[in-house]
């Protein structure tokens, strides 16, 4: 009976030990040998905030460039050069949030997934690796692949971005060059109708 009362006693000494102890064990259980050779949870991690960042870009630059043809044809019909110049800014700008965006969306990775503290310092990492500058520090050896990983990211997202923005360059040259010459063509016709 003695013996119950201590082992009862001694119950939350044992618990906060054992607690502790596990903690500890945290660090070692990340960086064990597996995870050296193949580090999974950088990769897993990094791979998943990848897939969703190219979706979000996916979508988005289908917003975009749905919006850019709309609103293209329809410069067709009611021409005017800075109509199609605000156009092109006001596009391209949508291109650039776009971008700062996905450097939000991997800084808020970074902060919820308990990598780097402190929004100022996560977006200043995610935009140095996404735009391939390079890491400007260096984070935990068990997350060592993720810097890499988020400049892949923007690598995908530049490259279909220079490309969209590539056809977006032609379609507002061939608008403009239409608008152009409607107005070089309309202006012999109001000259002939000022004659006496």
């Amino acid at each position: 009976m003695a013996d119950s009362k201590f082992d009862t006693d001694s119950l939350p000494g044992v618990m906060s030990t054992a607690a502790s102890d596990l903690q500890s064990l945290r660090p070692s259980l990340v960086e064990n040998a597996l995870t050296q050779a193949l580090p999974l949870p950088d990769i897993m991690f990094g791979g998943a905030v990848l897939v969703f960042v190219v979706m979000f870009h996916a979508f988005w630059i289908r917003v975009i460039t749905s919006s850019f043809l709309k609103h293209t044809s329809a410069l067709h019909v009611r021409a005017s050069l800075w109509r199609a110049d605000l156009l092109f800014t006001v596009t391209v700008m949508m291109l650039l949030a776009l971008h700062l965006a996905e450097i939000v969306v991997w800084s808020a990775a970074l902060i919820f997934g308990d990598i780097v503290d402190g929004w100022s310092t996560a977006a200043y990492f995610a935009a140095n690796c996404y735009t391939a500058l390079g890491e400007p520090f260096s984070l935990p050896r068990a997350w060592r692949i993720v810097p890499p990983i988020i400049g892949i990211s923007g690598i995908f997202a530049f490259a279909w971005t220079a490309s969209v923005l590539v056809n977006f360059v032609s379609r507002y040259n061939d608008l403009r060059a239409d608008i152009l010459g409607r107005s070089k063509a309309s202006q012999p016709a109001r000259a002939d109708n000022m004659a006496p």
